[in-house]
Formats: structure tokens, C-alpha cells, sequence
């Protein structure tokens, strides 16, 4: 059996939070031997089989002496006496220090933080407009960010520790996790040219029809799910549920991307009807782009709702002819993102879900339970996962002595380290981001004829692309492809959201990739993949996609009605920061090995899909808690309207009457004088509009600006090393603005340089100087 990453690391898990057990999870996963105090006859909660999976419980009072652990995991302000080599974590609600939100306990109501963050307000994109401006969600998206940002960072402090570092105090705040999910849903940019701005989703009214009579189609939506549905497809045509021919709803992704577009308008047969009907497929990359705003397929989130209108009308009938499962495997195997849309519930006993171990067996435990969320070929093949066992006492362990050489006490855990980022969308390069928040430094390549609109290419990179050095590459060249490899063979580590065919074309598969670099770490984010090799292991997706697939959607709309869960923050993110864990797992495991070999690490969006539904495995929601109109857990611990906002409440009984006509400052002071926990339900832009005024030490915007290019967004604050805040990176360059420095470090000329730009193998800054691309 091949040596897990983390085998020879102790850990001492003393946290009651969701957050700490989660890290303890990962790493026990992962091969760390992670010790927990479990009474013989404690009644195990209906997530304890789950949280303390893989781990080993002893008897209360048996981790009083922690002298023998590498890492330490607690709960807020609780002493520690910790050794210079030893890491503890400590997990809170906000950053120790906050004026405003320190009062949070650690184990706070995870509501309490999902009301602040706004994720009950603005995940629901369309369920404003539709008059729904507050649902509840019963996903602890705060707390599971957290745990994995927490579990990344000990990942990187045991990183760092190998090479001479010492141990670290860290802090793994689940409101900054929140923050951490929602970072473009708040990002204020300015400097970019006009026709690269972000889409305007939706686009003008068809000739005939009135703004009255659209709004009164809009309150026909608000009052029936059928025509709910129906005005979403012709909003979202590209990106929207439609009745397949056996009555089930298929969910074709595609509206991103220029290609994926063609290539699913053709398989449909409706594309050349879009370009009859007035629709075109021009770059939209060049200046001269502007004049198709509105009927460019190739950026289609901007077609105005004409346009959309009949896509949706051409692709209703022509999906309506088979079944949704036949359409699932039919287009994703042309490699075209599509899913049949299903319940949590269904999801849970998808067999292919269990062959591919998103689901996974484990001994001892009487149901399947999520599996592992990352995965390193180290590693393969995992043993089986195993339930908590037992043991009478904390084992004695010899433990090495460590020196920390001059400066690692003050230096970024992964300072030194060289990542190249090949990725796009938001997981990827929200991976890549990470790695710069840890100090290492980041190779964005973007490629030459980009098939993302520019709200993802551009509009997102000023959030995700901080502190990263930018080159664009025509890779399809010898000499672009050529440049690549040289940045490539000096990295430690490659990241890319490729499916294994890409991989191969760039000659960076895992075999090329060791030949070419033998101590590199190949970091693959994919779609629909788990620990093993299932029947989706090749199929394509995006995030919202894999919300259809596992339920997320069906339990956040109405019935009839599947809704996304947030575009950017449910999923994404969390596969990018999973991917990240991968990254720094498959890091750790060589700098311990020290034999100078690599490694490939993975995750994808369906592990981040089901791993973020962590606490429905074995029970579901109540109905209060699910659908379009959710409230809360329980008839007092809910969402409250008041005269003049909303609040969430952990009250006893249902207060609506009493608080209906109160204001919420009126209300949070009546409930603070009762002893009952509440806080606001703020919108992403009341978030950001208070805190741009009033910076605390967990929620603070930063600005930065290059070339005229001026963005803010979050200081990463899910990042608290030895009691210092993350400071958000330097600003992202304009896109491929780097190429001559980079160039000039590899070793080629001006007068190379100016002969490759012109030759278009490498790009102009933003692409459009060299003209329009193909």
C-alpha cells in the first residue's frame, strides 16, 4: 500500500465546531492520525459517524497533556501550551480583535453568519425580481469554507515547517469562510475598456411588448413555478432547465462559452436557425465587438431577451424529444456540459456517483457517507475509509527536533514556491489565488482565443487574478507551447481545469508532465469526478450544472422550478479551494518524502457539490428550511420581515406578528435585552457599503490599481497567520501585460519579444491590439 500524505502527522482535535471537525476530517482522510475525546457511552449526534470518521476517539481528559502533537485544532480563546514546532488552530466567528462581530462565539448559529454574509439575500439571483428577496438556506457554507481554508492552511504551515519553518498560530474565522465564497459577488472595478466590460444580462424588451406587460409576466412567474420556469429559459436559455421527453428536466450548461455554444446549438440542430434569426458569431474580444451587443452567440450572456427568447423557444422543442437521462450522456460525451436534473436524495443513490467514490462505503458505519474530497496519485490506492475506533489512552510518540532558520517565523508558508495557473471560469483561478495569498508565486497563462465572454476572462480575473504575473499564449504554436513548458519545467506545481485530453494536447499529462519536470504536481479540477474512475470521470461541466446534478437546485427552487444556489460561491469557489487543498496535500507529502518526485493532485465541482450538503446526509431539511419561500429550521429560528429590512432571529416561537412593524434596530435591541441571538440579514451590497465606510478585522476592503485598471474586494481574512490578517495581493495586471518580464526572466530578447507578438504567439495586452482574434 503506498504511503498516505499525512500518515506520520499527529493531530489533537479538541473543537466542537462544524469548521474544526471538518479539518480533522480532511486530514484523517488523508492519512493523519487525529485524535478526538469520545466517552465510551456517549449517543453519537446524526453527524458524529461522518465528522469523526477515519479518527481515534479516547477517554475524556486523555489530550489534557498536547506536547506530542504537530498540529493542535481548538475552539476560540482556549489556552494552548504550544511548543515552537507545534501548529495550532484555533476556530472563532470572527477574527479575535473585531469590534463589530467579535462577539460572536465560535460555535455560533452557523444562520448568524450566513444573515451577515448575505448569502441569504443574494444567492437567489432571480428571487429578487420575483419578489422573494430574502430564502433561507440550510447549507453551512460559512462553516465548511472555513474548514477547508483552515484545513489548507495547516497544510501550508506543515509545508513550510519541513524546509526550517517553525509551528504557526492560526485562525480559521467561519465568518471570513463566508467572505470567502462570495468575493466577485462583491468586487467594484473600474479602468476596463468599454468593450470588454461585464455582460448586461437580459438585454431589452421584444418589439410588442410593454414594460407593464413584461412586469406582469414577471408577477405570473412569482405566482406559478410552471411559468416561473418558463420566463428563466427565455431569460437564461443556454443555462436553464427544460422538460426532457420522459417529463424530467434536463439542464444543458453552456452559456459561458463561445464554442460549447456552437457545438450545442448544432448537436441540437437549431443553430443555423439562431443565425437566420438575426443571431451572429463574431469575437468579442476585438473593439469592433460592440456592434453585436445583444445578438452575439458568441457572448451569450449578453443576447437581449428577443434573442433569447427564441433560442429558448428552438431549444425547448428540440430537447423535448428524449429522454433527460439519454441527453446527459449523449451531449456530455460530444463534450458538451449537461446534466439530468435530480434531488439530493437521488443524488445520494446515484450509482455512478458510487463508483466514482463521491459516495463511498466505510467499515463499521451502516450507510455510505460522503468520500474523500481530494485525492493524490501518491496515494492510490486509498485504503478503505473506516468509522472512528477507539483506543484507552493517547500513545507516546518520539517527535524530531526541529530548528527554524532566520526569517521563517515572518515569511508566507509557501513563499519560494513557483505555481503555473492554466485555468479559467472561477475554481480554477480562485485556486491559483490561494497559492498567491500563501506567498508562492503565480504564472497566469491565458490563451489566444479565448471562448469565455469577458465577464469571466476579465471581469472575474480582477478578483481572482491578484498578485499573479499574466502571459497570453497561442499554445497551438511550437514557440507558444515552447514557452510554456520552459515556465513549466522551473515550476513546482501546475493548475488547470482541463478534462485529461486537454491535458494530453498541451503535453502536460501526468506522464509528460514527469518527464518534462519529474518534481513537479499536476493539480486537476474537474467536474463530475471522485477518488475513483467512474462513468462520468470525462464528462464537462460548470458549476451550476452540478447543482442540477445533486440536488442543490431542487431544494433551493420551487417544484417545477430548480434554482441556482448562487452562480459564484456555492460551488465554485469551494472546488477551487479544494483543489488548493489537493495542491498543498500532494506539497506536503513531497517535501516529506524529500526524494524529488512529484505528484498529481485532484478534486472537482461534484465533491465540492456534495461535500457542501455535508449535514443532510442522513436527514433531510425540514420543509420550513426548503424551497423558494425557506424560513428557517424552526418556527422562531427564522427569517423576519421587519418595517424597514430583515433580520434572522434564533427565538423560541414564531415573533412575525411582533416584530412585523418594528425596525430592525428597534428589533435587535428587544431581542438582545431577551437573551435571543440576532443580527441583520444584509445584502451583499449593504455588506459592502458598511464595511468600505467601517473596516473591521475580518471583513475589510481593499483597493488596488495597475495601468488604470482599479478594483476592491476582500482582504482575504479566512487567512490569520501568528495573529496577522491576510492583506489582499498586489493588484491583477491587465491581461498579458507581463509577457516581456516573463520573457526576459526565461532568457529572450526585445527583439524576441516584439518578433513573438507579431508572429501572434504571444498576445497583446487584452488581446485586441493585434486585431480580432479568430
Amino acid at each position: 500500500m503506498n504511503r498516505l500524505p499525512y500518515d506520520d502527522v499527529r493531530i489533537i482535535e479538541k473543537s466542537a465546531t462544524l469548521t474544526g471537525r471538518l479539518i480533522g476530517l480532511l486530514f484523517a482522510d488523508q492519512g493523519a492520525e487525529v485524535f478526538v475525546e469520545r466517552g465510551v457511552a456517549a449517543t453519537l449526534g446524526e453527524h458524529d459517524g461522518y465528522l469523526d470518521r477515519g479518527k481515534i476517539g479516547v477517554p475524556p481528559g486523555a489530550l489534557a497533556n498536547t506536547s506530542s502533537a504537530d498540529v493542535i485544532i481548538v475552539d476560540g480563546a482556549v489556552p494552548v501550551s504550544r511548543a515552537a514546532a507545534q501548529i495550532v488552530l484555533r476556530v472563532t466567528a470572527a477574527i479575535p480583535g473585531d469590534d463589530t462581530y467579535g462577539h460572536l462565539d465560535a460555535d455560533c448559529s452557523e444562520d448568524l453568519l450566513n444573515a451577515l454574509v448575505g448569502i441569504f439575500t443574494d444567492m437567489a439571483g432571480f428571487g429578487r425580481v420575483l419578489g422573494r428577496p430574502v430564502i433561507y438556506t440550510p447549507l453551512p457554507i460559512c462553516s465548511v469554507y472555513a474548514g477547508v481554508l483552515g484545513a489548507i492552511a495547516v497544510g501550508a504551515a506543515l509545508v513550510d515547517r519541513e524546509r526550517g519553518g517553525g509551528g504557526r498560530e492560526i485562525v480559521a474565522s467561519r465568518l471570513a469562510g463566508g467572505l470567502s465564497a462570495i468575493g466577485a459577488l462583491t468586487l467594484t472595478s473600474s479602468g476596463t475598456p468599454p468593450h470588454l466590460a461585464p455582460a448586461s444580462i437580459g438585454g431589452g424588451l421584444p418589439a410588442g411588448l410593454t414594460p407593464a406587460r413584461f412586469q406582469d409576466i414577471v408577477q405570473e412567474a412569482a405566482r406559478d413555478s410552471a411559468r416561473e420556469l418558463w420566463l428563466a429559459q427565455r431569460r437564461y436559455p443556454l443555462s436553464s432547465p427544460f422538460a426532457a421527453a420522459d417529463g424530467r428536466l434536463v439542464l444543458p450548461m453552456v452559456s459561458p462559452n463561445r464554442r460549447l455554444t456552437e457545438r450545442f446549438l448544432k448537436a441540437l440542430d437549431v443553430w443555423d436557425a439562431a443565425l437566420a434569426a438575426g443571431m451572429v458569431n463574431e469575437s468579442c474580444y476585438a473593439p469592433s465587438a460592440s456592434q453585436y451587443v445583444g445578438r452575439n452567440l458568441a457572448d451569450s450572456l449578453s443576447l437581449d431577451f428577443i434573442n433569447t427568447s427564441t433560442l429558448a423557444d428552438l431549444i425547448e422543442t428540440a430537447l423535448a424529444h428524449k429522454p433527460a437521462a439519454q441527453w446527459e450522456h449523449e451531449l456530455c460525451s460530444a463534450g458538451v456540459p449537461c446534466v439530468a436534473v435530480q434531488s439530493w436524495e437521488e443524488w445520494k443513490r446515484d450509482p455512478k456517483a458510487h463508483a466514482a467514490g463521491i459516495f463511498a462505503e466505510v467499515r463499521r458505519s451502516a450507510a455510505p457517507q460522503v468520500g474523500r474530497s481530494a485525492w493524490v496519485a501518491s496515494a492510490q490506492p486509498y485504503p478503505a475509509l473506516e468509522s472512528c475506533r477507539r483506543a484507552d489512552a493517547l500513545p507516546t510518540r518520539s517527535t524530531r527536533q526541529r530548528s527554524c532558520a532566520p526569517g521563517a517565523a515572518t515569511r508566507a508558508p509557501l513563499a519560494g514556491f513557483t505555481v503555473i495557473d492554466l485555468c479559467n471560469v472561477v475554481a480554477g483561478p480562485a485556486c491559483g489565488r490561494v497559492f498567491v495569498e500563501l506567498g508562492a508565486t503565480v504564472f497566469k497563462i491565458d490563451p489566444m482565443r479565448p471562448q469565455h465572454s469577458p465577464t469571466i476572462m476579465v471581469t472575474f480575473a480582477a478578483e481572482t487574478a491578484v498578485g499573479k504575473r499574466s502571459i497570453i499564449l497561442d499554445t497551438e504554436t511550437t514557440e507558444g507551447r515552447a514557452i510554456m513548458h520552459q515556465l513549466v519545467s522551473r515550476a513546482d506545481m501546475i493548475l488547470a481545469n482541463k478534462l485529461d485530453s486537454q491535458f494530453t494536447s498541451l503535453g502536460l499529462d501526468r506522464v509528460s508532465l514527469e518527464a518534462r519536470n519529474p518534481a513537479a504536481i499536476g493539480v486537476q479540477l474537474s467536474a463530475h469526478r471522485g477518488e475513483k474512475r467512474g462513468p462520468r470521470h470525462d464528462y464537462p461541466g460548470y458549476d451550476p450544472a452540478l447543482q442540477g446534478l445533486t440536488g442543490i437546485m431542487m431544494r433551493f427552487g420551487r417544484d417545477g422550478c430548480p434554482t441556482f444556489h448562487g452562480i459564484a460561491s456555492c460551488v465554485d469557489y469551494l472546488c477551487g479551494y479544494l483543489g488548493a487543498w489537493a495542491g498543498v496535500t500532494a506539497l506536503a507529502a513531497r517535501e516529506r518524502r524529500n526524494d524529488g518526485r512529484g505528484d498529481w493532485a485532484e478534486s472537482s465541482l461534484a465533491t465540492a457539490a456534495t461535500l457542501v450538503q455535508l449535514l443532510l446526509q442522513q436527514v433531510p431539511e425540514p420543509a420550513t428550511a426548503r424551497g423558494a419561500h425557506a424560513t428557517g429550521r424552526t418556527a422562531g429560528e427564522r427569517v423576519y420581515k421587519l418595517s424597514n429590512g430583515w433580520i434572522f432571529a434564533q427565538a423560541p416561537r414564531d415573533l412575525s406578528a411582533e416584530l412585523a412593524t418594528m425596525t430592525v434596530a428597534d428589533a435587535l435591541a428587544d431581542l438582545a435585552a431577551s437573551g435571543i441571538d440576532a443580527v441583520p440579514i444584509q445584502t451583499l451590497r449593504e455588506l459592502t457599503d458598511r464595511h468600505l465606510a467601517q473596516p473591521t478585522r475580518t471583513v475589510r476592503f481593499e483597493k488596488r490599481e495597475r495601468d488604470g485598471w482599479e478594483n476592491e474586494c476582500f482582504a482575504p481574512s479566512w487567512f490569520v497567520f501568528d495573529g496577522v490578517p491576510g492583506a489582499r495581493p498586489a493588484a491583477p495586471p491587465r491581461i498579458g501585460s507581463d509577457a516581456p518580464g516573463i520573457l526576459a526572466e526565461l532568457g529572450y530578447t526585445a527583439a524576441d519579444v516584439e518578433r513573438l507578438i507579431a508572429g501572434g504567439v504571444v498576445g497583446h495586452t487584452e488581446w485586441f491590439q493585434r486585431g480580432r482574434p479568430d
